[in-house]
């Protein structure tokens, strides 16, 4: 600024030695200048516009929405949108809201229509209204939820519970890989659509959070406590999906694949699918998950170092110890892919 206003005040100087009609002149002349490279600047810094948009196709409340099994919380603002890609006719994804009074939106259901990695993983929403009831019935009031950042938001809006994550904090960014130059933008739009707070705080938490689960089990406990920072009661919560998206953001610690399989009703033949993909690509293990009637989605570890990871540890793989062998934390729940253990 003191640059700018000294070449102002020459400027004008010198054009006053001269004809009186100048000085105006040539006070416009840099007054434009600055306007046309404010224009500029607004031009380069500008975002572009996400590849995709929300739209708003259902509002309602749980019994709108009967297949969310949310007839306990009578009370929620339920939205249902879909995502549509630029260039593309259908809809590459569906989901639904839930708000409480005019709260932000929180994420209860998501449904992927592509095979792309986008965003988030189905779940049944029947599993999410038991662990939430369950919460409510037998965890104290006082005491704080740990969790990946969405399921944080969903048991504090069905709960009440403290949950030591609040914010929409999209991490990681699950998006295809042709859409990577744009993740700035990306971002930008999910945290305008979830009404994001930026929390350096927050994510320095998430992020302690994240490798503790990368942790090896008995570290990783001690971290969660440490995180905690005080003897307050506390749970975490895990879900299977978390794998994926922990991989994501420690490739180095957890090594993780997944593949949609059909469900036959020949569980032997299920089996022995199971047992090519392991000695094909050299997977340690693999555990599965359901999402529906019809489908089961199978996640594989890659290693030994893998499967012992906090995570891994806590969630059922084939030929490995059972979680409730886990001895550094209690299981005391299990629904559908859901685990929740008491720290210690």
């Amino acid at each position: 600024m003191i640059s700018t206003n000294a070449t102002d005040r020459t400027t004008a100087q010198v054009v006053r030695s001269g004809d009186k009609l100048l000085p105006s002149l040539g006070i416009l002349l840099v007054t434009g200048g600055l306007v046309l490279l404010g224009w500029f600047a607004y031009l380069w810094f500008k975002l572009p516009p996400a590849p995709y948009e929300y739209q708003l196709i259902a509002e309602g409340d749980s019994k709108q929405f009967a297949q969310m099994d949310l007839e306990g919380w009578p009370e929620l603002k339920l939205g249902q949108y879909k995502v549509q890609a630029d260039g593309v006719d259908k809809p590459i994804a569906e989901f639904i809201v839930a708000r409480q009074n005019e709260g932000p939106p929180v994420l209860i259901y998501w449904k992927n229509s592509t095979n792309e990695i986008l965003y988030n993983f189905d779940r049944k929403p029947s599993e999410l209204s038991a662990l939430a009831a369950a919460i409510s019935k037998h965890a104290p009031k006082d005491a704080l939820i740990l969790s990946w950042w969405d399921t944080s938001r969903q048991i504090k809006l069905l709960t009440g519970h403290d949950t030591l994550f609040t914010n929409h904090l999209n991490e990681p960014l699950m998006i295809p890989v042709t859409w990577l130059e744009q993740s700035k933008a990306i971002q930008a739009y999910e945290n305008q659509f979830w009404g994001s707070k930026i929390n350096p705080q927050e994510r320095e938490q998430f992020e302690r959070f994240s490798q503790a689960l990368a942790a090896p089990a008995e570290e990783g406990v001690k971290q969660l406590r440490e995180l905690i920072g005080s003897n307050r009661e506390a749970y975490v919560i895990v879900h299977v999906t978390d794998l994926y998206r922990l991989g994501i953001m420690y490739p180095d610690k957890m090594g993780v694949a997944y593949q949609n399989f059909p469900m036959t009703g020949n569980m032997h033949g299920m089996i022995n699918q199971m047992k090519v993909q392991l000695k094909e690509n050299g997977f340690d293990t693999y555990t599965l998950q359901s999402l529906s009637d019809n489908e089961i989605r199978a996640f594989f570890l890659s290693d030994k170092a893998s499967s012992e990871t906090l995570l891994a540890r806590m969630l059922p793989f084939v030929d490995k110890k059972a979680p409730v062998e886990l001895d550094v934390a209690q299981l005391i729940y299990q629904q559908g892919g859901y685990w929740v253990y008491k720290i210690p």
